[in-house]
């Protein structure tokens, strides 16, 4: 399929700026990064309402929590904000959060890990570990029903597939049943073909992910070792439902990725959103009926395990186990 018109367009218009600009001597950094992804928010619809919202501390990190229904228990769902473990927090993906919320009817809490360069790997995967195991204690006055499920976009992602990883190696145990990645980070190597397929003119570059990396591993780690694609993979891992995105950078991975699951056991599926690029979802104004269809694909599976079969017009899907 073709690139979303609206895309089409937009990637028009963004691809000879980006150039002027690098002709211009712009030099990234961490506030320009950060900036960027707030920026994304000038496409965002209003605000879903939702009954309660506070923000709290878990586990001694910042969490933002969200009760849609404040009388009645409901699952809870761990929400983790992509960002290159470099941008987003409470603030930016607080649209993205209430719409988790209110799609599912669950509790919602937004964990706003350590981001790099101030605090590289494994920090802000080690926040998010700590308060998904405090996470049932650390919700008091809110009714919940105590299972888990989790949701998580990009570098988000790559967190609660590095969770996943360690619970196939036995060295962490995870309560999360089901969780959705959208269009995760799953390997630090930039070794996969859609890197090279889409390397530059597609939103996310090749270039701007390893400058995202370089700056994540500080202290020379082994980046394929921390890689959640490369495993290990067995069936205790949770649920997994992974939303890719088609002229993603990032698609081969997650279709690899889904695969290694599948093959070891788990219970993992595939959704590809044809005519999309990295971080579609925050596009609300741009693509309406795709985040709508998002949105209540990603309820629909936390809810029951459903799958669907279109998650926008022409949408693939690789069922599971």
């Amino acid at each position: 399929m073709s690139l979303h018109p609206y895309f089409r367009s937009y990637l028009d218009a963004l691809n000879p700026l980006v150039a002027e600009s690098v002709r211009r001597g712009f030099v990234a950094t961490p506030d320009s990064a950060r900036e960027a992804l707030a920026g994304l928010n000038q496409f965002a619809q209003p605000a879903v309402p939702i009954a309660r919202v506070f923000d709290t501390v878990i586990a001694a990190v910042p969490v933002r929590v969200y009760v849609p229904h404040p009388e009645a228990a409901a699952d809870i769902v761990l929400f983790v904000h992509g960002g290159g473990h470099m941008a987003g927090d409470l603030d930016v993906y607080d649209y993205s959060a209430r719409r988790t919320s209110h799609a599912t009817g669950m509790v919602v809490v937004s964990v706003d890990y350590r981001r790099s360069p101030e605090a590289p790997y494994p920090a802000g995967l080690e926040d998010t570990y700590a308060v998904l195991t405090q996470l049932r204690d650390g919700l008091e006055g809110v009714e919940t029903t105590g299972t888990i499920h989790a949701v998580a976009d990009s570098g988000g992602g790559a967190k609660l597939a590095s969770i996943a990883q360690r619970v196939a190696a036995g060295t962490w145990e995870s309560p999360i049943e089901r969780q959705v990645l959208l269009y995760p980070s799953l390997d630090y190597t930039l070794s996969g073909q859609s890197i090279k397929d889409f390397s530059t003119g597609y939103f996310l570059s090749e270039e701007r992910i390893g400058w995202y990396f370089d700056h994540y591993f500080a202290h020379n780690e082994d980046r394929a070792q921390a890689s959640p694609l490369f495993g290990p993979f067995n069936e205790k891992m949770p649920e997994s439902l992974i939303i890719a995105a088609e002229f993603d950078p990032l698609v081969s991975e997650a279709r690899e990725y889904v695969k290694a699951m599948q093959q070891a056991g788990s219970r993992a599926h595939l959704l590809t959103a044809l005519g999309m690029i990295h971080a579609f979802a925050f596009f609300e104004t741009e693509i309406p009926q795709e985040i709508e269809t998002l949105y209540s694909t990603v309820g629909a599976f936390l809810k029951d395990g459903t799958v669907s079969t279109r998650l926008n017009t022409g949408s693939s899907v690789e069922p599971g186990m």
